[in-house]
């Protein structure tokens, strides 16, 4: 059993699905996933082979496969809350049918208004607190002091990585979906 982390996998699905294609080629075969965790679990399968993969995600927990989808070969590989994954052994050229992505197209692009509206309003309390800043100082003659109390610390280094994460999540979310907007 190997277990491989990837955070953020659920931003770029296309990617996440040919990077499972690639472990199948290197002969490892996706048994479970732990989405919250970003955790996938793989056992050491007998042979490589090609494998298709398509990530799905929905809001009820109970996932059916249209026939349409069945009979083209899709079958289910691990399901954990409102995420599943399917799979087809054919080559590309073969398969007629795909499941639609309209869940995750919902998903990401409700992410991507949150982690923008948050990086919005981090940049712009960073830009008040340095214009209030400098006014204090370059107007006023005074001077900027800082309490050694914990706190400040704690909100410094959480703002701090917050103006770093969320702007590369938000771009990171529109170059992986804009195709699907």
């Amino acid at each position: 059993m190997k277990r491989i982390f990837r955070p953020f996998w659920s931003y770029d699905v296309k990617r996440t699905e040919s990077w499972l294609n690639n472990k199948a080629l290197s002969g490892y075969q996706l048994t479970e996933i732990h989405p919250s965790k970003g955790l996938f679990l793989f056992e050491a399968g007998n042979d490589p082979q090609s494998i298709h993969y398509h990530i799905g995600y929905a809001k009820s927990e109970v996932h059916s496969l249209p026939a349409s989808i069945s009979h083209d070969g899709w079958k289910e590989v691990c399901c954990q809350g409102n995420w599943f994954i399917l799979s087809n052994e054919k080559p590309a050229v073969q398969l007629k049918c795909y499941p639609i992505r309209e869940g995750i197209i919902k998903r990401n692009r409700n992410l991507l208004y949150v982690h923008g509206m948050l990086s919005v309003y981090i940049i712009l309390t960073a830009l008040l607190f340095l214009i209030l800043g400098a006014t204090t100082v370059l107007f006023y003659g005074g001077a900027l002091s800082f309490n050694p109390f914990s706190l400040w610390i704690t909100i410094l280094i959480i703002g701090s990585i917050l103006l770093i994460v969320a702007p590369f999540l938000t771009v990171r979310l529109y170059k992986a979906n804009k195709q699907f907007w």
